[in-house]
Order: C-alpha cells, then structure tokens, then sequence
C-alpha cells in the first residue's frame, strides 16, 4: 500500500479513538454529575435545617440536623471517592482546565464545611451568614455541572446536561428560598429586603425551570407536570403566596416555620427524583455512546482490511475525489476490482458529515449554554459596579427586559457593552495626558 493511502487510513481511524476518548471522559463527567447532584441535595438539606436551628436559638430541628449531618458526610465520601478515579493526565480536552478548576474550588469549600458546621453548633453564625455561606459552596458545585455541558460534543448528552443544569440550579435557588423564609418566620420578622430576596428567588426559579423544560424530553416533562399538580405542591404555592403579601415588618407564629419547612422539603425532595432519573439517563446514553463508537471503529477496521484485500489496481486517483465529490462507495461483494481511493473516501466523507450533523444538533444546547455564561458575566459586572447581590443582579437584568420589551439576554449584552465601553473611555482618558506630553 502507498505511504500516503497508509497515512489516510490513520488520520481516519484516530478520528474515531479521538472521538471515543472524548466519549469516555464525557462517560466519567455524567458519572461525576450524579455523585454532585446527591452531595448538592444532601447539603441543601443541611443548609435548610441549619438555618432552622440558628433561627430559632438552637430549639428547633436539633435532632433532625444531626442525623442530616451524617447523609451529607456520606454523600461527599462518595463525592471525593469519585474524584480519585479522574484521569487528570487524560489528552486536552477543550474545557477540562475550567472543570479541574472549578473542582478545585469546590474542594476548597468543602474542606472548609467542619468549621461552618462547628460555628453552627455553637451558634457563632446568624442564619443569614450561614445560608451564604453553604449557597456560595452549591454555586461551585453547580459550576462543575455547567462545565460538564460545556465540554460534551454529544447533542443530545449536551441538551440533557443543559436539562439537568437548570433543574438543579432552579431547585438551588428553591433551597435558598425555603432557607430563607424558614429563617424570617424563625425569627417573628420579614424585613423589606427579605421580601426582596424572596421574590427575586421565585423568579429566578421561574427563569431556570423554563429552560428546562425547554431541553427536557417528553418523560420529564409529564414528570415535572406531575410533580406541579401533587396536592402538596399546591399547598406549599398557596403559603408562598401568604408569605408574598406581608407588609415588610410582618410575621408569622413561629411554629409556622417546621409546616413551611416540610412542605418546601417535600418538593425540592420530588425534584431530586426527576434530578435522579436524569443523572441515570445521561449515564445510559454515555454508556450507548461509547459502545456505539467503539462498534463503528470496529467495522471501520474490518472494513478497511476488506479493502486492502480486494485491492488492485486502482482505477482512480484523489484527483478524482476532488472533482467527484458525489462519488459513491463501491457495490457490496465487489471484489478485485474495487477502486481503494474511491472506497475509503467514500469512508471519510461518511463520517464527516456525521460529524457536520452533530455539530449542527449542538447548536440550541451551546446556545443556552453561551447565553447562560453571558447572563453570569451581566449579573458580575452589575455586582461589581453597583454593590448589588446575585438575586439583586438577576431581578434588575429582568425588571430592565420587562421595561423595554427585549429579551434578558438582549439586556445582559447592552450591560456588558456600555461596561466595556465605559472602560475602554476611562482607559483613553488616562492615556491622554501622556500622548499631550509627548
């Protein structure tokens, strides 16, 4: 065989391990994904009867939080175990800088998580800094689903991972409000920025589940319909409202606070669920995935050692391909005088277009995905400029659509353009006295 044919052959059959590779560290990310959705469940728990204990003197739910401390050791055992099987000196894989850095950062917190508990326990913290605290490691261990989305090359792995994010970010922001408001009616009182907070955190619920439910298939979607018609998810949506109408200053008896507790509980627990039966999807279809691949590579070398075989002559050469780009695979059975260059064009062109349909199929999921990192860019600089908080940031980005009739992501980008321009203005401006003095 000519050097340069043997060299088509191996660029060809490495596109296919490099695409199995990338499958089999997408295989460990979904792994990865379920063991942060079970440590993020266990600990939203946590933070919820943490700040019923803080709240209330350390009278209420004492026994409840001790037990919940020994689940939420557990689930992070799992975690940790889970990253000792990472291949950290796997080949580059765009994205896998970010998602160890992110980690990183989410061992960081953990290991900070005995002496937030000890602070708790000793009743050194108020429930306002103890829910901060726990929100700020959740929002790192999110990061890590985000970046599993954003290195996947698998269309429909990657909407999952888009699903999967938003209903675990949406239920986040659902803990955050069930901490919260256990925290105002503990204490006798809803002051107006608590309120604030509350509505914020409603909407933000809103804005993530919506994307959900645009990735979701049609099994969780009927799921998450379920889940919205359970009686005592109608019940928890009509204390929500009675909490929403308090006049700041307000509140309620405090024994309110274990009902609003077990009614929020009971439906963060009901989509932790549908959190489950996705994390088992996205781990079967990875599992599909690579076994699929791994099949087409199989019959991709049995095919070419067919070729090689029956090979005489050719009767073509490349130039024929480039002129030819139509040129069919030879007939099945063909024998001495099957055209090789032909035959493993035809092979290459296959797998690019397959390639090219992938690409394609990714487009709405990347676009959720670059959208999302663009609102998170929009909501820092708002944060950073003008002293807001997250739920702050995030209810001005939508009180500014809702105003001037545009999308959220239209006002994220005009946020992030006047900020860069305002920069690049005051950049100029100091500048200039040193171009007079030249």
């Amino acid at each position: 065989m000519p050097q340069s044919q043997q060299r088509i052959e191996e660029f060809f059959l490495a596109s296919k391990r490099s695409e199995i590779a990338s499958l089999k560290q997408l295989m460990a990310s979904c792994t990865q994904v379920t063991q942060v959705s079970n440590l993020i469940h266990e600990l939203q728990r946590e933070r919820g009867l943490s700040n019923v204990y803080l709240a209330s003197g350390g009278t209420r739910l004492c026994d409840q939080r001790l037990a919940q401390l020994d689940s939420s050791r557990q689930a992070e055992t799992e975690f940790r175990a889970g990253l000792d099987q990472l291949d950290l000196e796997a080949g580059p894989l765009a994205g896998r800088a970010r998602l160890f850095n992110n980690l990183a950062h989410v061992l960081h917190g953990l290991d900070a998580l005995p002496g937030l508990r000890q602070a708790v326990d000793k009743r050194a913290l108020s429930a306002q800094e103890s829910t901060q605290a726990y929100s700020r490691l959740m929002e790192s261990l999110l990061g890590v689903i985000f970046e599993a989305a954003d290195i996947s090359d698998d269309p429909e792995i990657t909407r999952q991972l888009v699903a999967m994010f938003n209903l675990m970010q949406g239920k986040e922001y659902a803990g955050q409000e069930r901490a919260w408001t256990v925290s105002g009616i503990a204490t006798g009182e809803f002051k107006a920025e608590h309120l604030e907070r509350l509505t914020n955190l409603v909407e933000a619920q809103e804005h993530c589940f919506s994307t959900f439910r645009e990735f979701a298939l049609e099994p969780q979607l009927e799921a998450w319909k379920a889940l919205q018609e359970r009686p005592e998810t109608h019940e928890f949506m009509r204390l929500r409202q009675v909490i929403a109408r308090l006049e700041p200053g307000a509140g309620v008896p405090p024994d309110f606070s274990e009902v609003w507790y077990d009614l929020a509980t009971r439906r963060i627990d009901a989509m932790q669920t549908l959190e489950q039966e996705l994390a088992e999807l996205l781990q079967r279809l990875s599992d599909e995935r690579v076994q699929q691949a791994s099949n087409e590579l199989k019959n991709q070398r049995e095919t070419l050692a067919s070729l090689e075989k029956s090979l005489e002559t050719p009767s073509s050469s490349p130039l024929t391909m480039l002129l030819d780009v139509n040129s069919p695979l030879p007939a099945s059975g063909s024998s001495g005088s099957a055209d090789w260059v032909r035959s493993l064009y035809g092979l290459v062109q296959q797998q690019a277009e397959s390639l090219k349909q992938m690409s394609s199929e990714l487009g709405a999921a990347r676009q959720a995905l670059s959208e999302r990192k663009l609102l998170e860019r929009a909501k820092g600089l708002l944060m950073q400029y003008q002293g807001l908080d997250e739920e702050q940031a995030f209810r001005t980005l939508q009180q500014s659509a809702m105003s001037q009739k545009k999308r959220l992501i239209d006002v994220a980008e005009k946020v992030i353009a006047d900020v860069e321009r305002v920069k690049a203005g005051a950049k100029g401006a100091t500048r200039a006295p040193n171009r007079r003095k030249n």
